[in-house]
């Protein structure tokens, strides 16, 4: 399963599919370098994406693999690298007046690793942490060097419920704080299809 939030992310990916439903989410079945593959476009933001990855795991039990793709905004990174995502949290979740760790949903872990198996196979790769929150960023969220994205770790929650394995795969869209950032966001959502699919293509090389 490929679970992208835009259309735009995945327009190369779709040219390769067929449409299988648009409701109630567009959604396109095929071959894809040799393996059976289901594409969800979800929707922005973490509801949606934890919406339509519960469905698309309940619809189709013989998914194997679930592969998040898509843009991000990075911070101390370089515009248009490449990075698959090895771990995940949220940003705007705050419950540590119970005792919580920032970022923790309760009975939930507050970060979420790729499986060290599936990072093994894509050691090749750059790797980077990613915050997720239903804010567009603008402003840094640690000093560290990390990417922020609406979905990703809503992504890996659900799979933690499911009992999945996730693979993120990122290409930096914009970088946080600069002057030109929106704009730079506006450019790159509708321009790096392309580049997700050749990232894409690298990482099913070796799933």
């Amino acid at each position: 399963l490929i679970i992208a939030a835009m259309h735009s992310e995945v327009s190369a990916l779709i040219e390769n599919l067929k449409l299988k439903t648009t409701h109630p989410y567009m959604t396109y079945e095929g071959v894809y370098q040799s393996k059976e593959v289901v594409l969800v476009v979800s929707g922005v933001g973490k509801s949606n994406a934890s919406s339509a990855l519960s469905h698309m795991l309940t619809l189709y039990p013989q998914i194997r693999e679930v592969v998040n793709i898509g843009i991000a905004g990075g911070h101390k990174v370089d515009l248009y690298e490449a990075f698959v995502i090895s771990e995940a949290t949220y940003h705007d979740v705050d419950l540590t007046m119970f005792n919580y760790e920032y970022g923790q949903i309760p009975r939930f872990p507050t970060i979420y690793y790729t499986e060290m198996r599936l990072m093994n196979k894509l050691s090749n790769f750059k790797t980077m942490k990613l915050y997720s929150g239903d804010v567009f960023s603008t402003k840094p969220i640690s000093n560290d060097p990390y990417l922020v994205d609406m979905e990703g770790a809503s992504i890996y929650q659900v799979a933690h419920t499911f009992k999945y394995q996730v693979v993120s795969i990122k290409v930096v869209s914009d970088v946080i704080g600069i002057k030109d950032q929106i704009d730079l966001y506006k450019k790159s959502e509708s321009e790096l299809s392309d580049q997700l699919l050749e990232v894409l293509d690298q990482v099913l090389e070796v799933l």
